[in-house]
């Protein structure tokens, strides 16, 4: 793989993580569009460049969200080991780490047809499509009632079964779970906080995920180079996207996310039918 390929897709990787628009999506749209080919089938060499993205993801955005990270996890530890009472942060943080249940296990259990699905282009395109208009519709209807430390069980597993959802390509683990949370009754920047937050275990549970049958299986040779490329880019991005998305969902509505995905629906559907 080029140098400038593996920029490439860790830029792509970094920014859609968690701008509300699907980063399996774009990682799937990007090489089909250029008819890039750089695996081949070598499903060892696609998971190490895979795990090199999650891993500059995870590296970015706890970098940025270092505070709430510092926070609820030392609040949580404290609360397991007796030091220190079951408060509003404690709960707060161990809800963040429950809420990865439902996805992991969906995704460990069938794990073979998530994996087929990443090329399909009209699966992409619709989820694309359908969730943002949800997007727009729930962000637009609903009316803000909660506060961020309102989180209960109750929530958690909602807006952690609604991460199953996210692992079809297209829909957007954060999109869905921004969705949720504002169906729920937070404002735009909780919600926003909560699914970069509620992201965090995923995406660090899905590289330690391939990591192990990456050490397993051994790192390929002559991929150090594109490795670090895709790490570097993917965390420099994934910080910028998450930064900038806590402002922005200040003082804007999330609309516009929901006009690209379904601009970028169509574009794929007349590229689709041209080709």
């Amino acid at each position: 793989m080029p140098i400038f390929h593996a920029i490439v897709l860790g830029v792509t990787q970094g920014l859609t993580e968690f701008l509300p628009v699907s980063s399996s999506g774009h990682l799937g749209i990007i090489p089909w569009l250029f008819q890039w080919n750089h695996f081949d089938g070598d499903t060892r060499m696609e998971n190490t460049f895979d795990v090199a993205l999650h891993l500059g993801t995870l590296i970015g955005s706890v970098a940025c969200l270092w505070g709430d990270v510092r926070t609820y996890s030392r609040a949580g530890l404290s609360a397991v080991v007796g030091r220190a009472p079951w408060n509003e942060e404690a709960k707060f943080g161990w809800f963040l780490i429950l809420s990865a249940v439902p996805a992991a296990i969906v995704a460990a259990s069938f794990e073979s047809f998530f994996l087929t699905q990443s090329n399909r282009i009209g699966l992409i395109a619709s989820g694309l499509a359908v969730f943002g208009v949800l997007l727009w519709a729930v962000d637009r209807g609903f009316k803000t009632k909660a506060n961020i430390k309102d989180l209960t069980m109750s929530r958690a597993a909602l807006l952690g079964c609604g991460q199953c959802l996210a692992l079809l390509p297209g829909v957007s683990r954060s999109g869905v779970s921004i969705t949720i949370a504002r169906s729920l009754g937070y404002d735009r920047s909780d919600s926003a906080r909560i699914a970069f937050l509620m992201g965090l275990p995923i995406i660090g549970g899905a590289a330690l995920y391939r990591l192990i049958g990456v050490i397993s299986d051994g790192l390929p040779s002559g991929m150090w180079s594109v490795l670090a490329a895709g790490t570097i880019s993917s965390a420099v991005t994934g910080w910028f996207a998450v930064h900038v998305m806590l402002r922005w969902v200040r003082s804007h509505s999330y609309a516009g996310f929901a006009a690209y995905r379904v601009c970028l629906a169509l574009a794929l559907a007349i590229v689709l039918i041209a080709r």
